[in-house]
């Protein structure tokens, strides 16, 4: 055999190894990962109470619904304030019951009207734990499912090296009256070489989650100082130190949010879950993809001081690197437009899996029968007539 030909059965073989052997667990992997790219729209169709009255664009009644929220469930721990980058979305309050459950209070965005309650655990809990980390603790889940892009990435190379002039295949539709294994091959090939790029984004954010994991963290965000309640002195008693806030004390902490920062889209909001720490606004506004935590404002709750601030185009590589690793793994930097883009790879990637794995098992079908037959025929022939 050539030097050629043995590389080439050696790409080939690298390739079939790979997709036999992680077949099951990269299906699963990359189904549970395409579907986690709508499981805050799944939510949303399941449960009514996440849903807006009517689609809302404007200013969100924060301080209306903190009021609605104190109102209902007065003994909740509130943890977060959030509102989907969707219109149609109700804002969310996270809290903790004194009995320690987590749950989901939902209002209006215009009315701050109170709309309903439903569990902390939910389609987009689900899909993100199972593709995220296996429902594994996720000291071992996370590395094993980031791993996965190492094989994946030889896969890639590999059937690159298989396909002969795969440049040519991008417009050669599937001949889908052929046998199952030819069909199934043209589709692999096809579905493969037009999601080449969407693989690749798929594997190098998946090797930086893994960087992550073994201490490549980027560093903390800017930390607020927080000694301006202890230099207030009295001061500190006679704002909110030992009072209950009011939804007009979030109004105004969020107006100053933006006096900092002028166009801010306020998004999310956490509240304080020990003594001495901050309140802090996020939300969005120039830096392209990062999440909200990357454009925010700390206050000191006691006085409504602000007491710290930061923006994403202020950030450091090491962490604009690690904004932008979410946004493109799921493709939610541009809404519903490019959700739907990556659902659709992503089904794709998901259908590469399960084709390949078809077209190998005919393979070794037809190589069975192929062994059965001529073992059949050798003994007939040794039979006496």
């Amino acid at each position: 055999m050539s030097t050629k030909k043995a590389r080439d059965l050696l790409w080939f073989q690298l390739h079939s190894w790979i997709g036999l052997k992680l077949s099951v667990l990269l299906s699963f992997v990359l189904f549970t990962g395409t579907m986690a790219v709508f499981s805050h729209e799944l939510d949303w169709l399941l449960n009514p109470p996440m849903r807006a009255a009517e689609v809302f664009e404007g200013e969100v009644a924060w301080g209306t619904a903190y009021d609605e929220l104190r109102e209902h469930y007065p003994g909740a721990r509130l943890l977060t304030l959030t509102r989907h980058e969707d219109p149609w979305h109700a804002v969310q309050a996270l809290v903790e019951t004194p009995w320690g459950q987590l749950g989901r209070l939902w209002f209006d965005p215009e009315s701050g009207a109170y709309q309903g309650v439903t569990s902390w655990r939910n389609v987009q809990r689900f899909f993100r734990t199972t593709h995220r980390h296996l429902m594994l603790p996720t000291k071992i889940g996370i590395p094993i499912v980031a791993s996965l892009a190492f094989p994946l990435l030889l896969s890639l190379i590999a059937g690159l090296f298989v396909y002969k002039g795969f440049w040519h295949g991008f417009f050669r539709w599937p001949r889908f009256h052929r046998q199952t294994r030819i069909w199934a091959g043209d589709l692999h090939r096809l579905l493969g070489l037009w999601s080449s790029w969407f693989v690749l984004l798929i594997i190098v954010t998946s090797i930086w989650y893994f960087v992550e994991v073994l201490g490549g963290r980027a560093p903390r965000f800017p930390t607020p100082n927080m000694s301006v309640s202890s230099s207030e002195g009295g001061s500190v008693t006679r704002a909110k130190k030992n009072a209950v806030i009011s939804g007009d004390d979030l109004d105004a902490w969020i107006a100053e949010a933006r006096a900092v920062y002028p166009g801010l889209r306020v998004r999310r909001v956490n509240f304080p879950t020990e003594a001495g720490s901050p309140v802090t606004i996020m939300g969005d506004l120039d830096a392209v993809l990062v999440r909200p935590r990357a454009n925010t404002v700390s206050l000191d709750p006691a006085t409504g001081a602000v007491v710290g601030a930061y923006r994403g185009e202020e950030l450091g590589v090491h962490i604009r690197i690690s904004e932008a690793a979410d946004p493109l793994h799921f493709g939610y930097f541009g809404g519903l437009w490019t959700k739907s883009l990556w659902f659709l790879f992503g089904a794709a990637m998901t259908a590469l899996s399960v084709t390949g794995c078809v077209i190998y098992g005919k393979r070794v079908s037809q190589s069975l029968r192929r062994s059965g037959a001529s073992g059949n025929a050798s003994a007939s022939a040794g039979l006496p007539s």
